[in-house]
């Protein structure tokens, strides 16, 4: 049977990831990387647990139509991404002169670099899985 989901399945990992935010909000000031770091890592179990169940006893969280919207907002994010580094690029190009802005612009190249290349890698492996 397939049921309806309802918006209150989510209310529990919401009180949960603020109780998280809550936790590493005070732990990080204070120096306890791992206090932050488990509560982290037990609160990604914990939702991803609650959800598989959740699943297992038939709720729908995602169908063909959701699939598709994700996938078209994907590929529309990482155009965009991919043209504001370029821009950002070629704005620093006139403050090469300036030593201050060498490190952006390496590091904002080698992004876009990065990025362009995983997106070829992906497209490549998924035309041929797919």
């Amino acid at each position: 049977m397939v049921r309806k989901m309802s918006k209150l399945v989510h209310l529990l990992p919401l009180v949960g990831i603020m109780a998280m935010g809550w936790i590493m909000g005070w732990a990080l000031p204070e120096g306890k990387v791992e206090v932050s770091v488990v509560v982290f890592v037990l609160g990604a179990f914990f939702i991803y647990g609650y959800y598989s169940v959740l699943e297992k006893r038939g709720h729908v969280f995602e169908d063909e139509r959701t699939k598709r919207i994700s996938e078209i907002a994907a590929v529309r994010t990482i155009q965009i991404v991919e043209v504001a580094l370029a821009i950002a690029m070629i704005v620093l190009t006139e403050k090469l002169s300036d030593p201050k802005f060498a490190g952006a612009f390496a590091a904002i190249g080698l992004t876009l670099a990065g990025v362009l290349f995983l997106h070829l890698i992906l497209r490549h492996y998924y035309a041929r899985v797919m």
